[in-house]
């Protein structure tokens, strides 16, 4: 007895789609007789079969249909079935889920009944003008309801997307990450602890945030003065995160600098300039603690320090660090506060992020 998993995919070619049915069979059928059994609703929907050598790993063919549909059917020896389907924009949907429904169907009555699981997917529209896939930081591919490209453009430090979605609003994305949407204040919130701190008369320097949400919600709590260091900003398209604040680059009560924080910092900390809060936006801590990641996890590293020289006593740096599922990342992020200039302690919240559809770390750090 073996286990077989089978997958019924359909992809819309835009250029293309995709839609799966994945199933989890016990039998003992033999692996042809259920081959020859499908391949009559191939034959109905004018399909030509091409059986390709998979060398004794099972069955592999593909079916091609005259309508532009293209089909890959493979039978793995231990177990696994896989059905995927590609057809073109405009193709007969009902058709297309006709055969789908056909095949499961065909597949129930020729095992007898032993099929333990089946589960249909939703359809993948790969190479649309609009992208909707996007990544998690622990690497699950999320579909996004994006319905238009409301700004891209190359920096000198960055590729800036800023797409619209109808349930988060524009999401602002960096080099092919999720950075922030319209609707993440909860973000916001948490990397400026969460309601906890009392903002009223103290002078807080900002690292990055470039949407403008932290300065835009920071302003509201009456600082004395609020430094921004920033090298790109979001003021056109992301108003629902940053009001106007970024209209002019100076206010009452804050200063925005479009300049790289790090020789920026060192001015500071050589100055005696300090700060009751630094709150850092700039990058979230590394995926991967492999050797190439180094140079960021150096940045880090140095951003902390430089950070922590111009913390007042009692001061409280703020800072995301990233998805709750790296454990390892963030377990390196904490042993490297622990190799600081000087000592630190540190506590974590942990945050669900609207627009990401993932939990999220926090950290409030402060000398010891």
């Amino acid at each position: 007895m073996s286990n077989l998993y089978a997958f019924l995919s359909k992809h819309i070619l835009k250029n293309v789609g995709n839609k799966t049915v994945l199933v989890t069979i016990d039998f003992y059928s033999d692996v042809s007789a259920t081959v020859h059994g499908l391949q009559s609703i191939f034959q109905e929907q004018e399909m030509t079969e091409n059986v390709h050598n998979s060398d004794g790993h099972g069955y592999l063919a593909t079916f091609v249909g005259k309508n532009g549909r293209f089909a890959i059917l493979r039978m793995h020896s231990h177990g696994l079935v896989t059905f995927d389907l590609q057809c073109l924009e405009g193709d007969d949907v009902a058709q297309v889920d006709n055969l789908l429904n056909a095949l499961e169907k065909k597949l129930k009555a020729l095992l007898d009944g032993n099929i333990q699981r089946i589960k249909r997917l939703p359809v993948l529209i790969r190479g649309s003008d609009v992208d909707r896939y996007w990544p998690t930081a622990d690497g699950r591919l999320m579909e996004y309801d994006i319905d238009e490209v409301v700004y891209e453009k190359d920096s000198a430090y960055q590729n800036i997307k800023i797409l619209h979605s109808r349930q988060f609003g524009n999401i602002l994305i960096l080099n092919g990450d999720v950075n922030l949407a319209e609707s993440d204040l909860p973000y916001t919130q948490a990397i400026m602890g969460s309601g906890k701190e009392h903002y009223a008369g103290k002078e807080v320097l900002i690292l990055g945030g470039g949407d403008g949400g932290i300065l835009h919600e920071a302003v509201k709590l009456k600082p004395k003065m609020i430094t921004m260091l920033v090298i790109d900003g979001c003021r056109k398209h992301m108003r629902k995160t940053c009001g106007n604040v970024l209209d002019n680059l100076k206010g009452d009560c804050y200063e925005v600098l479009v300049q790289d924080c790090v020789p920026v910092l060192k001015k500071f900390a050589e100055q005696g300039r300090t700060f009751d809060y630094v709150i850092n936006d700039l990058t979230a801590v590394p995926i991967s603690t492999a050797p190439e990641e180094d140079s960021t996890w150096e940045f880090l590293r140095l951003i902390l320090d430089l950070s922590i020289r111009v913390l007042r006593p009692g001061g409280k740096y703020f800072t995301q660090g990233n998805c709750v599922n790296l454990t390892d990342a963030l377990s390196e992020y904490e042993k490297l506060l622990g190799r600081l200039s000087c000592k630190v302690d540190f506590s974590k919240e942990v945050v669900c992020v609207p627009s990401y559809m993932e939990l999220w770390v926090f950290y409030t750090i402060w000398k010891k």
